[in-house]
Parts: structure tokens; C-alpha cells; sequence
């Protein structure tokens, strides 16, 4: 299993909704997949954080793990260097609209 279906997989495991996958390679040279998802709550969106570290760290997964935000972020961001996650409360993630952002970049929706 590659790391982005395994960060796919740990979101849905945990019940992240309007999981969307930007393909912005073309876009940025840093990054070639931006993944963004939205949950209920805070405590939800921390499970999801800590499920993908655990699923990548299971998988030995290698390479740096990053994040940005903590237990009371409304917005997490994961850094895994070629892919991004954007994990957002659902309000927040009308209040950033990286959706509208990346709204020209080929996306696939998963519903896991």
C-alpha cells in the first residue's frame, strides 16, 4: 500500500468526511498532492491526525512526519513532503476555502 492510499485510509477509518485529493504538481514543485478533509468536531479531527501518523508509522514509513496545529486547532495540517493534509473542522473549512483555491486542479472525492 503507497502513503497516500494509506492517509486515505486512516481518515475514512475515523470517519472524515468530503475527503477530497488535489493533484497540484503542476501548481507548486514542493508538493505534488494536497489531501483535504473535514470532520464534526475537534476530538475527531485529532483522531484522525494521530490514526494517519500511527497508520504510516505501522506501515515504516520513513520519511518526516510534520504537523502544524494541536489539540485545540480548528485546522491541522500534516506535512509528509510530497503530500499535504489539510484537516479541518467543518466550519473551518468553509472559512479557508482551500477547496475554491484548488477548485482548477484535477481532484478525486473519496467517500472510503
Amino acid at each position: 500500500m503507497n502513503v497516500l492510499e494509506i492517509v486515505l485510509k486512516a481518515i475514512s477509518e475515523r470517519k472524515g468526511e468530503d475527503i477530497i485529493e488535489y493533484d497540484v504538481s503542476m501548481v507548486t514543485p514542493f508538493v505534488d498532492t494536497m489531501i483535504v478533509a473535514s470532520s464534526s468536531n475537534l476530538r475527531q479531527n485529532n483522531a484522525i491526525a494521530a490514526n494517519i501518523r500511527e497508520k504510516l508509522k505501522d506501515a515504516n514509513y520513513t520519511g518526516e512526519i510534520r504537523q502544524e496545529g494541536d489539540s485545540n486547532s480548528r485546522w491541522i495540517l500534516i506535512d509528509l513532503k510530497d503530500i499535504v493534509v489539510h484537516l479541518f473542522v467543518e466550519e473551518e473549512r468553509h472559512v479557508y476555502n482551500l477547496d475554491k483555491l484548488y477548485g482548477d486542479v484535477p481532484s478525486k472525492r473519496y467517500d472510503l
